[in-house]
């Protein structure tokens, strides 16, 4: 706040707009204008009588000759006492100088407490319109000075409360050097409260912060089955077919002798039903209408990722019941390299807990050659990992990156994908999986993910009930191996 003495109207109308004692305020202006301009005029009286004097002088010296040493001596005394009173005039100048900055440093001070909440700590309304009254009254009595600059002297009129304005200059002082880790307190607890950001009944509440137009998303692993396996969609709850998984009798007969009657090859049927996998997540009415983001939106981003989480597991390890059936829930093969009808053969990695190259070579090659092209590792990414450090006996590391930008690092030669859901290397553990996925498992659509937006039945809040009907299961057991952590 700036009290201007001239050209300042602007500023003067608000501070008079603002005060709760506007008369008060335009006394203080006027007096101040007053005594400025009676400054004024005495400066420009004693700089005229000066000038007047030296012409006399200049002209008497010049005229006389041989002047009274007497005259020329209260002359000089004259001109002294005229240069004195210029001295005292700036004196007094200076003094009404400071004594306005001072003044103008307790109005300022005055007015931030007064604007501050509670800022006058345990005044009453009616103590804070009296003591901004006394203050500005005690601004009139130092600024009123009389022309002849002897006394300060207190405009009529006007009375000065004394004991209420050191009240506001000890709740101040208070207020600006409160500290909570002050060892000794002499004043009320009340005047150590200050505002803080940390506390938001002392301020906090008006510091809000600034809201970014994004979510920061946890990613969460998922299994890369759907993007490896045959992908069928179907109009029905199941996808039946009949498969050719045996083979026709066979036999040598001689030039005179008739062979015995072979066998013939059966054929099975394999059928794949959908399961229902759903969420119920709720919101209430007042959020979804009011919130900075699409809150719908959000909700059916994070079910379908959550939905693509659950059944890339269940492809995985899922038992069939209610549920897709896992590539792992099968039993190994009777006889290894002899293919069984519902079991998926199982390769011992040459080691009872750890990995080895060897056994990648193992279970690589005892694939069957129509499917070993086309094959691809699946394991979990720290089983990846202990492979990338294996080496084979020339010592050359048994994994190579891709060739390619954006294409996976092989094994032996055949891609590598990672599975969040296989098993991490322990004793047993089903960790290592190769299949030309194509043809090793299927995965059967019968409805993409679906949502009735319920709003009758939890009121107020509104529940989306999300749907998908899927279904998966291996559907050529030929096609596929597993690594077993075993010796």
């Amino acid at each position: 706040m700036t009290w201007e003495v001239k050209d300042g109207s602007t500023e003067r109308e608000d501070a008079i707009k603002k005060s709760q004692n506007p008369e008060v305020v335009k006394q203080v202006f006027a007096e101040i204008d007053r005594q400025n301009d009676g400054l004024k005029k005495n400066y420009e009286t004693l700089r005229t009588d000066y000038t007047e004097l030296k012409h006399l002088v200049g002209e008497v010296e010049k005229s006389i000759k041989g002047v009274d040493p007497l005259l020329k001596e209260q002359v000089k005394k004259f001109e002294e006492a005229i240069v004195n009173r210029q001295a005292e005039m700036d004196t007094l100048k200076a003094a009404q100088e400071t004594a306005s900055k001072e003044q103008q440093k307790r109005m300022d001070a005055l007015e931030l407490t007064l604007r501050r909440p509670n800022g006058s700590g345990d005044m009453s309304p009616e103590d804070v319109r009296k003591l901004e009254k006394s203050a500005l009254d005690w601004q009139i009595n130092v600024m009123s000075m009389r022309e002849d600059g002897a006394k300060w002297h207190k405009v009529k009129g006007v009375k000065v409360d004394v004991e209420l304005f050191k009240k506001y200059q000890q709740g101040l002082e208070a207020f600006m050097r409160s500290n909570n880790d002050l060892p000794e307190r002499t004043m009320d607890a009340e005047l150590y409260k200050a505002l803080t950001v940390g506390s938001d009944p002392d301020g906090g509440y008006t510091v809000t912060p600034a809201m970014g137009n994004r979510i920061i998303t946890r990613v969460f692993e998922a299994d890369p089955i759907r993007q490896l396996c045959a992908l069928e969609s179907i109009t029905t709850g199941a996808i039946e077919w009949m498969v050719d998984f045996g083979q026709a009798g066979f036999g040598w007969e001689g030039e005179t002798s008739s062979g015995a009657e072979t066998g013939t090859p059966d054929l099975k049927k394999k059928r794949i039903p959908v399961h229902v996998c759903y969420a119920k997540p709720r919101a209430s009415q007042t959020l979804l209408e009011d919130s900075g983001i699409n809150i719908e939106n959000w909700l059916a981003d994070h079910v379908a990722k959550r939905f693509a989480r659950g059944e890339g597991a269940s492809f995985v390890t899922g038992d069939g019941v209610g549920k897709p059936r896992g590539f792992l829930t099968y039993d190994n093969v009777t006889t290894a390299g002899t293919p069984e009808w519902g079991k998926v053969e199982q390769i011992n990695m040459g080691h009872a807990t750890a990995l080895t190259a060897d056994g990648f070579i193992n279970v690589k090659y005892s694939m069957t050659e129509y499917y070993l092209g086309r094959g691809t590792w699946l394991m979990n990414r720290t089983t990846v990992a202990d492979a990338l450090q294996l080496k084979d006996g020339q010592g050359r590391y048994i994994w190579q990156p891709g060739m390619e930008m954006g294409q996976p690092g092989q094994i032996l030669g055949l891609p590598v994908r990672m599975s969040t859901t296989m098993p991490v290397v322990a004793a047993n553990a089903l960790s290592v999986a190769l299949a030309d996925w194509q043809e090793f498992y299927m995965i059967v659509d019968r409805l993409g993910i679906t949502i009735q937006r319920d709003p009758y039945t939890a009121k107020p809040m509104i529940e989306f009930y999300t749907r998908k009907r899927v279904g998966a299961d291996v559907v050529n057991f030929e096609a596929g191996r597993i690594g077993v952590i075993a010796a």
